[in-house]
């Protein structure tokens, strides 16, 4: 479950520099700077945490629960965003403030990635003053966040293609978010029951059915607005 969460946190952080690789150079630094004085805003914070309280969190059902909320909400905001802007021009979604609502939306998750990550730097600078470890730290958010995003700009030059990656790693922390704040102390009793034909068969044909309909209404869209 450790590992999960590990890759949870990475690819949110992969997220985050994805959406910040969107904006302009002066929205990304801004963002950077509301991390960094975060981060040094939480040292207070982050000095009175130890590695067993931190585990002990990540073993709190509460935790667990309040965790899976905001990665659920984190995540339909950034997949309503790439998929309006895919299915969309860019410059007909621009004027509508929904849209800017879902652009802009600043991404909460990185806020307790932050602060994780400065709670394991203190660990690691053992013996240096904590509000020197803060300030390197808040110093390091600020510069690295815009360099990583433009490196995507570098690597991946078209928009889109930048949001199809935006929307991959989305589904990415959704489906990691479920599994790694899901209750581990829940037993299932595994009992053989027969298979259920015609209840399957009725599942698979309401979604075959739904899938049509909803493929025809998009082809009648689609001709409507070419005619």
């Amino acid at each position: 479950m450790e590992q999960i969460i590990y890759v949870l946190l990475l690819f949110i952080f992969l997220n985050c520099v994805m959406r910040l690789s969107l904006w302009q150079w002066w929205q990304r630094i801004v963002y950077s700077l509301v991390l960094g004085g975060f981060a040094y805003w939480s040292m207070d914070y982050a000095m009175l945490q130890s590695k067993t309280r931190i585990a002990d969190y990540l073993q709190n059902t509460a935790v667990l629960q309040n965790m899976a909320i905001i990665v659920t909400i984190e995540s339909v905001f950034c997949l309503a965003f790439t998929l309006t802007y895919l299915q969309n021009d860019d410059h007909t979604i621009r004027n509508k403030w929904w849209a800017k609502v879902l652009f802009w939306y600043p991404g909460p998750l990185m806020f307790p990635l932050v602060f994780y990550l400065l709670t394991q730097t203190l660990f690691a600078a053992v013996g240096v003053d904590f509000s020197l470890t803060a300030w390197l730290f808040a110093g390091a958010v600020v510069l690295l966040l815009p360099l990583i995003a433009e490196s995507f700009c570098f690597l991946l030059p078209e928009r889109d293609h930048r949001v199809e990656v935006h929307l991959l790693l989305s589904l990415f922390i959704c489906i990691l978010g479920l599994i790694a704040t899901e209750n581990g102390k829940i037993v299932y009793a595994v009992k053989e029951h027969p298979v259920d034909w015609l209840a399957l068969a009725f599942t698979l044909g309401g979604f075959a059915l739904l899938f049509g309909l909803g493929w025809l209404l998009s082809r009648y869209r689609w001709l409507f607005r070419k005619s």
